[in-house]
């Protein structure tokens, strides 16, 4: 058995976030609040050890999960690979226009949401699948790492328990990028430098919303404090994930819906991550098995301060 810690990170604010604008897979940089954000999640992990660290080829993620890293104490070299199936969603010819503009096509389509794909672009089923596919290939990579093999997926291992039940909580709302007003915009400020990252990697993207000022929910496991170090022999891995709102919220999807994990609140785990908000599970893995997780806490945005981020 192989047991690694996943730390999965959103992106810090961009000016199209605050403007409401679609990014999709559009290349934008982190605002002045977006390089502060991203500094402050950098100081609440600095501490904590990344021995491997994945990212979506898009600066605003890139340069995120840079300053992440040059605040960090403990992970000297970690491996970094950029993976494009980490991107955001795709929107198409609607990248660059505005949320509103998006919702009346949908409307006007007479499509469910997550069946609605803009011209051009993906549906977030199209997003799950690719976030999906980067999970097994991080939980297989890492499961080889350690000589035990190939691990189980969805399609091919039966639930634990052998059944398919699954005790999620409430249902989320796939509309969940569009559950904030659009006067309801927020910001702050600071600036750093453009970013690089080494290593190279896969495939896809995804992107798009909000999260809730509710508290992280925690799960009765440490919500990794500024001076938490991690035992070294806990863990055979430490991973540090970084991407984009619709991307993290189709994989949490996947987690809950298809591996099990169980949440308070399924409606509060499927809204968006705040920019530079915080997600954490500890992850098991077995050989011929699928990967069991356990939900330390989500959405956690405590360590911001006052920085007031619009998360679209």
């Amino acid at each position: 058995m192989a047991t690694f810690l996943l730390t999965v990170v959103r992106h810090g604010e961009t000016r199209e976030n605050k403007e409401f604008i679609l990014q999709g897979q559009m290349n934008t940089n982190l605002s002045d609040v977006g390089y502060h954000q991203a500094g402050l999640a950098g100081k609440r992990l600095m501490n904590q050890l990344f021995t491997h660290v994945y990212t979506s080829d898009l600066n605003r993620v890139l340069q995120t999960s840079q300053v992440i890293l040059d605040k960090n104490v403990l992970s000297k070299s970690p491996r970094v690979k950029v993976d494009k199936r980490l991107r955001e969603r795709g929107f198409g010819e609607v990248e660059g226009k505005t949320v509103s503009e998006l919702r009346a096509l949908v409307e006007k389509s007479g499509q469910l949401p997550q069946d609605f794909k803009p011209p051009g672009g993906e549906s977030p089923l199209q997003v799950k699948a690719r976030a999906e596919a980067f999970f097994h290939d991080l939980c297989n990579d890492l499961a080889a790492e350690v000589g035990i093999g190939q691990v189980g997926t969805p399609q091919n291992v039966a639930m634990a328990d052998g059944t398919a039940e699954r005790d999620c909580g409430l249902e989320g709302n796939v509309l969940g990028e569009w559950n904030v007003e659009e006067g309801d915009s927020k910001t702050s400020v600071t600036q750093a430098s453009n970013s690089t990252t080494s290593g190279t990697a896969s495939k896809n993207d995804t992107e798009v919303t909000i999260a809730s000022d509710s508290q992280p929910q925690n799960f009765g496991v440490s919500t990794a404090s500024d001076s938490q170090t991690e035992d070294s022999e806990k863990y055979n891995a430490r991973v540090l994930l970084v991407s984009h709102g619709g991307t993290i919220r189709e994989l949490f999807r996947h987690l809950i819906d298809d591996l099990g994990c169980k949440v308070k609140s399924k409606r509060f785990a499927m809204q968006i991550s705040p920019n530079c908000g915080i997600s954490q599970f500890v992850v098991q893995l077995k050989r011929g098995k699928r990967p069991a997780l356990s939900c330390q806490f989500l959405h956690d945005k405590s360590h911001l301060d006052n920085v007031l981020e619009f998360q679209l």
